[in-house]
């Protein structure tokens, strides 16, 4: 890559979310790109947590990115990045559902292996910095989190998840779900109550939180 390239995704790995769907209106392929990498975590992870198959949020996923480029055209500043490519995400997880027509039996952690048996799949990267000791610890941690957010009834995990796992503002929560911001706020303060009698008796057994 010649210097000026790298110059310029520098200069495009500095600005906020916002100025690179800008830069994408203008035609500029490698902004998406640096919104990609910012995202595709969190998305991932979003996602895996409201329908617990890896294959399938890996698709959702991929879809949403895929729209969020083709429409890049519709969007406008007034509206975070974030908030834009959550709803978009979210509306393919509702589309999906509806085409089951079946109750919301998505929320699963256990993913079935090929001899029958369950096991867990969780998407959090491992640190290469930590000990191994700490690895064990952090994906334990993470297993039972991931399981006591399966246990959340399904009409309070999406705004729970969004909340405390991907860190919106509950003005943005009501944004990608289209629910009123009172009921945004009801629904996470029932899910904390549920998440938290989940864990009491992990803490019991001398599960470190």
């Amino acid at each position: 890559m010649d210097p000026d390239s790298l110059k310029e995704r520098a200069r495009l790995r500095s600005l906020t979310d916002e100025e690179l769907m800008l830069e994408v209106q203008r035609g500029s392929n490698v902004s998406f790109d640096i919104l990609v990498d910012r995202y595709k975590v969190r998305l991932l992870n979003y996602l895996f947590r409201l329908i617990g198959d890896r294959d399938e949020a890996e698709e959702i996923a991929q879809e949403a990115f895929v729209k969020a480029f083709i429409h890049s055209g519709k969007y406008k500043t007034i509206a975070k990045f974030s908030t834009w490519l959550y709803t978009i995400a979210t509306n393919l997880v509702r589309n999906r559902i509806r085409a089951k027509s079946r109750a919301p039996q998505f929320l699963h952690l256990w993913d079935r292996g090929k001899d029958g048996s369950t096991e867990s799949k969780p998407i959090d990267l491992v640190d290469p910095g930590k000990e191994p000791d700490e690895e064990i610890n952090d994906l334990e941690l993470s297993m039972i989190i991931n399981q006591a957010i399966q246990r959340i009834p399904a009409k309070y995990r999406m705004s729970f998840v969004l909340r405390e796992i991907n860190q919106l503002s509950y003005e943005e929560i009501a944004a990608v779900t289209g629910l009123k911001l009172g009921t945004v706020r009801s629904r996470i303060n029932r899910a904390r109550n549920y998440f938290r009698k989940i864990v009491e008796p992990l803490l019991e057994r001398g599960i470190d939180f």
